[in-house]
């Protein structure tokens, strides 16, 4: 039989790890000189790091591998991004940029660690929720500089539709299994993309 539950996960896995390449585009536009740094979701990079890092640690200690592989692989694609993000803000300075990256990867190698050895699942899995939440709040900052400039391009619309999917998967998996830390941010962040959605299509 069918286990509904593990769908909603494979699904929610899936999309969560097509969640961090969806920065590509517009860093493309970026590099090109196409646009400015100002459309880069700087945002959500940070709280997509931050959620896979506890989520990390969480399936780390419940000897969860795909999922902890999903939340490893998906550190490494946002750190990629973050790395070229700095590369961007010091204005293709090499130097400054491995610097960054270097001070970046060690602190999430600190945190990861301190969480592992902590050991406490739990409250771990409501820090994610909190850290969830701000991810989908995250492309929400540019609400208000669209509707000023009426600028629809500040919108990532990749992420906002691969954000709507991911909220349906984790939230339909969090309603199966009665999980609340699932529950919520992903309620709030389907509630979030839609209107970020509605925004990009109106404007």
């Amino acid at each position: 039989m069918v286990d509904i539950a593990d769908i909603f996960s494979s699904l929610g896995t899936f999309t969560s790890f097509l969640l961090s390449f969806t920065p590509t585009f517009p860093f493309l536009k970026v590099l090109k000189k196409q646009e400015k740094i100002d459309i880069l979701p700087e945002g959500l990079l940070l709280s997509l790091i931050l959620t896979r890092i506890v989520w990390g640690s969480v399936w780390i200690i419940t000897s969860r591998k795909i999922a902890m592989f999903n939340c490893i692989s998906g550190i490494i694609i946002c750190d990629i991004f973050v790395i070229l993000y700095f590369y961007l803000y010091f204005n293709r300075t090499y130097f400054k940029t491995l610097f960054a990256g270097i001070i970046l990867i060690i602190i999430e190698i600190v945190f990861i660690s301190i969480s592992v050895s902590w050991g406490n699942y739990n409250m771990l899995s409501y820090i994610a929720m909190i850290f969830n939440t701000l991810m989908f709040v995250s492309p929400f900052q540019k609400i208000l500089r669209v509707i000023k400039e009426k600028n629809y391009k500040l919108i990532p619309i990749c992420t906002t539709i691969v954000n709507i999917l991911c909220s349906i998967s984790w939230l339909g998996y969090g309603v199966c299994i009665s999980m609340v830390s699932q529950i919520i941010p992903n309620a709030i962040g389907l509630i979030l993309s839609v209107v970020n959605a509605y925004t990009w299509i109106y404007y």
